[in-house]
């Protein structure tokens, strides 16, 4: 099974910031042939749906810089005096001020459906990951076959950009991705998936990035530990669903590993 990891929210965001506030001034000079057919608030609203839009597609920093980008073309190339930042018209100043907030109240609504949906998008992806770890463990392929599948699936759906799984005793038993020559000593809490050292009160509401330099925990089934995980980050994110999804998978590793030395005793 595939999984498609999000691109990172910071350059998106940034090709709209840049876009929504050039777009804003190019819209302003578009309809200046049309300002001497009709009152220049009738204007506000093309820049409202150009604001929605931006919300919709870059978040709530370009969506606000659209907005104020917005009101100053506005001002600036379809208001009277032209070509000037100022307002000659009461009427047109009651437009600016109204432009203005409209826009940014798009911009707050509009940046929360957009986190809201992309929530949901991360949800999904996770869901099918345990979906997809569970179908693994119940294929009849042997356990070097079944490990590597499993943790290239957790490696697609997650910020991560090496994973590997060892048994109890430290010998290598499958990796996916470029990881380092060397196992990690950092130790994550099996539950959370976060240093020793760190609580979830700490952890921001958009997350923290698995380690760059690699961190590792222990797999257990009941009370025993049949083998470790290493991970490396890739740098993106990894909130609270993400390092739960990640502990469920290693669980789950856990059973696998439980199973295969069962076998491996049996005569």
């Amino acid at each position: 099974m595939d999984f498609i990891q999000n691109a990172p929210e910071e350059d998106e965001s940034l090709i709209y910031l840049a876009g929504g506030g050039i777009a804003a001034m190019l819209l302003g000079m578009a309809l200046i042939p049309l300002r001497d057919f009709t009152s220049a608030s009738n204007f506000a609203f093309p820049f409202m749906a150009l604001t929605i839009a931006v919300a919709e597609f870059g978040g709530r920093k370009s969506a606000v810089v659209t907005a104020l980008v917005s009101v100053l073309s506005w001002d600036f190339f379809l208001t009277q005096p032209y070509m000037r930042l100022t307002i000659a018209g009461k009427h047109d100043i009651i437009a600016f001020v109204g432009l203005a907030v409209c826009g940014l109240i798009a911009a707050a609504f509009g940046s929360r459906r957009r986190r809201g949906t992309s929530d949901l998008g991360a949800t999904r992806s996770h869901l099918d990951l345990l979906h997809s770890t569970l179908q693994r463990m119940e294929s009849s392929d042997p356990v070097e076959q079944v490990l590597p599948r499993i943790l290239e699936d957790a490696r697609g759906a997650l910020p991560l950009e090496a994973l590997a799984a060892r048994d109890a005793g430290g010998r290598l038993l499958a990796a996916s991705g470029d990881r380092g020559a060397c196992v990690p000593l950092q130790l994550l809490r099996p539950d959370t998936l976060l240093p020793l050292d760190l609580t979830e009160r700490l952890l921001p509401r958009q997350g923290l990035p698995f380690p760059e330099h690699g961190a590792r925990l222990p797999l257990l089934s009941g009370n025993h530990q049949v083998g470790w995980l290493e991970l490396w980050g890739s740098g993106g994110n990894a909130d609270a669903g993400a390092r739960n999804t990640l502990s469920d998978v290693a669980r789950l590793l856990g059973l696998v590993l439980a199973r295969k030395n069962t076998a491996e005793i049996r005569p």
